[in-house]
């Protein structure tokens, strides 16, 4: 197996984010956000708890497609 490939923590992050993002909205259309019923944060936009399932899932399974297929990973595994 080649060499693992490292990349900033953050902008890895913010990769599987974006992408984990975009599968969700495509799949979710209007039911992807909602408001909070957190008291005192009923005006914050959040997904909904259908669609932030989706997205956890999700998430976890690009940052595994980049891990096993690209063989590229957060820096923040190295330390």
């Amino acid at each position: 197996m080649k060499n693992k490939i490292y990349i900033n923590n953050s902008h890895f992050m913010e990769l599987i984010d974006k992408l984990a993002t975009q599968i969700t909205e495509k799949t979710f259309f209007s039911e992807t956000y909602g408001f909070s019923n957190e008291v005192g944060r009923e005006a914050d936009v959040m997904f909904t708890e259908k669609a932030q399932d989706y997205f956890n899932e999700k998430y976890d399974e690009y940052e595994e497609l980049f891990n096993n297929i690209a063989n590229i990973y957060s820096d923040a595994r190295q330390q």
